[in-house]
């Protein structure tokens, strides 16, 4: 199991409502912000979705571990929720 930990800095829900150019409706995203350190020492964000923020809104300012699958599509490496899974 893989976890992105570092600072949480915020745990919002974004989007919604209608899309003015196609009319159709835009659905909502519960997204997390966490910074992290890379390997020279510089901050990096790290915006990612989640199924729900509520668990982590109390937590903004404080150290997260959140479970991720990892995939790179040219240099970066992206992130993505995985749910933990019982052993």
């Amino acid at each position: 199991m893989l976890f992105l930990i570092g600072t949480l800095r915020a745990a919002a829900t974004l989007g919604g409502g209608i899309s003015k150019k196609t009319g159709e409706v835009v659905p909502t995203r519960p997204v997390l912000q966490v910074e992290t350190l890379d390997n020279r020492g510089l901050v990096q964000m790290t915006t990612i979705t989640v199924p729900d923020v509520t668990a982590y809104q109390g937590k903004v300012g404080q150290e997260v571990k959140i479970p991720v699958r990892a995939w790179a599509t040219g240099v970066p490496v992206n992130f993505v929720y995985e749910p933990v899974q019982a052993a």
